[in-house]
C-alpha cells in the first residue's frame, strides 16, 4: 500500500496543512480515510478527486469531513458517473454535509459495523472509539499488510485491539498540557506511543497535531514512552 498524508492538522489546518485526509492507494484502487476541511486543494496534488473509489469517514466533526461537499459538487460540476461510497458511523451524513446536502447526490453513504467491508484490494475493518460523537478507528489491509488509522478517540482498548500487529499505525495526538480537557476525547503523544507499544504496530505515525501545538516537543514526548520508531505526519 501506498499512505499518502493529504491533510494532518488537527481542529483547523494551519499554514503548512489541510486537516485531516490520508490518501491510500494499493493495486490502481485509491481510498480516502477522512476529508477534512481545505483538503480537496492539496488532494488534487497527488491523485484526481472525480476518481477517487471510497471515502472512509472517521466520524463527522469537520476537520475531518468538510471537503466532502465540495467532492461532491466537483463530481456534479465533471458529471463524474456513479456515486463514491462514504463509510461511516451511522448517521453521520447529517451531521457532515449540513447545508450541503443539495450537492451530495454523489455521495451513497453506509453505516460501519462489526463485519469487514470490501473495497477493490482492500478489506476495511472498524471499531467505535471513544470520542464526544459517534467515531471509529479503521484498519485498512492489502498485499499482505495493514495501516490502522485512530481517527479522534481518548485512549480505549478497542483500539488497542484493532491496532495489534499492524505495520502501521497513524494515530492521533491533538490533546496536551496546552489543550486542557481534551484528553477525555483525544490522545496525548505519549498516549499514542503507549498505544503503539501494547498493539506492537511496526510503526506510529503521530497525526492530528493542532496548528499551534509544537511538534517537535510531541515527537520527543512520544519517542520517550514508545518502544518502535516514530514520525510525524506532514
Amino acid at each position: 500500500m501506498i499512505l499518502t498524508v493529504v491533510g494532518c492538522a488537527g481542529t483547523v489546518p494551519g499554514p503548512d496543512a489541510a486537516c485531516s485526509c490520508y490518501l491510500v492507494e494499493h493495486a490502481g484502487v485509491r481510498i480516502l480515510l477522512d476529508l477534512g476541511t481545505g483538503a480537496l486543494g492539496p488532494l488534487q496534488r497527488f491523485a484526481e478527486p472525480c476518481a477517487v473509489d471510497a471515502v472512509v469517514l472517521s466520524h463527522a466533526h469537520r476537520d475531518h469531513c468538510a471537503d466532502l461537499v465540495p467532492l461532491a459538487y466537483l463530481r456534479d460540476r465533471r458529471d463524474a458517473p456513479g456515486t463514491v461510497p462514504v463509510l461511516a458511523p451511522a448517521g453521520s451524513a447529517a451531521r457532515a454535509v449540513g447545508d450541503g446536502r443539495p450537492y451530495t447526490g454523489a455521495l451513497r453513504w453506509i453505516d460501519t459495523g462489526p463485519e469487514p467491508y470490501r473495497i477493490g484490494p482492500f478489506t476495511i475493518r472498524t471499531v467505535p472509539v471513544r470520542h464526544s460523537v459517534p467515531a471509529v478507528a479503521v484498519r485498512v489491509s492489502a498485499g499482505g499488510t495493514s495501516l490502522t488509522y485512530s481517527g479522534d478517540t481518548g485512549v480505549c482498548p478497542e483500539l488497542d485491539g484493532l491496532a495489534r500487529g499492524t505495520d502501521v499505525l497513524l494515530c492521533e495526538a491533538a490533546a496536551s498540557v496546552d489543550t486542557p480537557g481534551a484528553a477525555r476525547h483525544h490522545l496525548t503523544p505519549a498516549q499514542a506511543a503507549e498505544t503503539a507499544t501494547r498493539a506492537g504496530a511496526g510503526q506510529l505515525i503521530l497525526t492530528h497535531l493542532r496548528p499551534w501545538a509544537d511538534p517537535a516537543a510531541a515527537l520527543a514526548e512520544a519517542r520517550a514512552r514508545g518502544s518502535g520508531p516514530v514520525v510525524l505526519a506532514v
